[in-house]
């Protein structure tokens, strides 16, 4: 790997939780509960839902038949309903990647509400890449920053996505759960490092991909503060703590309202 990716890999391995925490945590600190991510009806209107649609369209313009998209890390699919919204769709058909079988069951029950056909393939991205397939579109939303291993993974979001599309990713510009630092520190005396960044998956795209995505930094509606319980689980801390939690988040900085869209073209 050139620096890039070793920047990335080590400021990623850094972030982990020490296994002096995690084995005393009372519940897992990475589940999500699959019932927040149910897609809107009626998406944000965001610069990676253009761009997603932007490229469904092309695509089904260059087949003359709509679209297929993938959506890797798809949660409950709200990146490809949105590139799906509104009627008349160029989409014609979507497949979500997710490790979470309940995560899967949302998109399915999303895409039947949609009368959109779909598929479905529960497991680890890159390696459920081949069950997966080629596309026109793969979008792959705040997944990057689960990744310690970042060449294979952009690899094959490229090589998933046909010429005639394109490859979108949503993520922020550092580790989505930085703003809770200070709580690490405060509760665990864990002092956590520089979280790796957007530039640096720029920068690994081009280093290991010859790749040069376009970047497109915007602002998104800003989002109310998780729970006290949800910080809690978190923090690998029990919820009887919720409490000291609570009182904490006062003095923590709001999250970040700045995302970024990286959009690059398909291997042929």
């Amino acid at each position: 790997m050139g620096g890039a990716a070793d920047r990335w890999a080590q400021r990623q391995a850094a972030r982990g939780i020490p296994e002096r925490i995690l084995r005393d945590a009372p519940a897992d600190p990475w589940t999500h509960d699959a019932a927040d991510f149910t897609p809107a009806d009626v998406p944000a209107d965001t610069p990676s839902r253009h761009a997603a649609r932007a490229l469904a369209e092309r695509a089904a313009a260059w087949s003359c038949a709509g679209a297929s998209v993938l959506d890797v890390g798809c949660g409950g699919g709200d990146a490809v309903f949105a590139a799906a919204w509104p009627d008349p769709s160029p989409v014609a058909r979507v497949v979500g990647v997710d490790r979470q079988a309940d995560m899967l069951a949302v998109f399915a029950a999303a895409a039947r509400a949609r009368d959109l056909p779909y598929a479905t393939v529960q497991g680890s991205w890159p390696q459920a890449a081949g069950e997966a397939g080629r596309h026109d579109v793969v979008l792959c939303h705040h997944v990057l920053h689960n990744v310690v291993d970042l060449p294979p993974f952009l690899d094959a979001l490229t090589a998933a996505a046909r010429p005639a599309g394109g490859v979108v990713v949503e993520m922020l510009p550092e580790h989505p759960l930085a703003w809770l630092d200070p709580l690490w520190a405060r509760f665990h005396d864990l002092h956590r490092p520089a979280s790796a960044t957007a530039d640096d998956v720029v920068a690994v795209l081009g280093e290991e991909l010859g790749i040069v995505p376009e970047v497109r930094t915007w602002e998104r509606a800003r989002r109310l503060p998780h729970d006290a319980a949800w910080v809690a689980r978190r923090l690998c801390l029990p919820e009887d703590r919720a409490g000291e939690v609570a009182a904490a988040l006062g003095d923590v900085t709001a999250r970040t309202t700045t995302a970024v869209t990286l959009v690059w073209t398909g291997r042929t």
